[in-house]
């Protein structure tokens, strides 16, 4: 028989965040997809990834929009979530911070290549522009294969398909690059 005298007890304490506590997606396609946008999927991922720690960071209140915006400086913050639900889960420790600091380092230099003029040579400059948006990928790629881990599917196979809003969103990147080829092969 309970004792109906007894004060109310609620466990306070926070409890450990189910599996799916990360945004889950495929290397391949956060690679595609950020190719396609031009970088501009890092701020979806970042909002994506924010939005899933709004519920387990109560009672503090976040902006995943906010956060997704200003993404580069919230990385270090987000990579440490990541790490800290992997040795939760008994998985090591995963040392993020040169991994973080490489994309914020990795964006301003694309930045900065991106205003130069000209370099002379206009397939020099696609290759750039391809080689810059690809290895500014590679960053977020290995953070998000450390938040797949943390998530239960190390492979980001429930997030591996692109789906119709995927090639929306890719679909001025694709033109664009379409363009570029195009006029690589008009005369001047």
């Amino acid at each position: 028989m309970d004792n109906i005298y007894q004060t109310p007890s609620a466990d306070l304490l926070p409890q450990e965040r189910a599996d799916g506590s990360f945004f889950v997606t495929s290397t391949r396609k956060l690679y595609l997809v950020y190719f396609f946008t031009l970088g501009f999927y890092s701020i979806y991922w970042a909002y994506k990834h924010w939005d899933r720690q709004r519920t387990s960071m109560l009672p503090k209140k976040i902006s995943p929009a906010a956060r997704s915006i200003f993404h580069i400086f919230f990385i270090h913050s987000l990579c440490r979530l990541i790490q800290g639900r992997l040795q939760a889960k008994g998985l090591g420790a995963w040392k993020y911070s040169a991994i973080a600091w490489a994309y914020i380092a990795l964006v301003f230099v694309g930045n900065g290549l991106s205003r130069v003029e000209s370099f002379g040579n206009p397939l020099l400059e696609i290759l750039l522009l391809v080689a810059t948006t690809l290895v500014t990928a590679w960053p977020l790629a290995t953070i998000q294969q450390q938040a797949n881990l943390a998530s239960g599917d190390p492979a980001g196979e429930q997030n591996s398909r692109l789906s119709l809003a995927n090639w929306l969103c890719m679909l001025p990147g694709l033109l664009l690059w379409l363009f570029i080829v195009i006029a690589m092969f008009l005369p001047e």
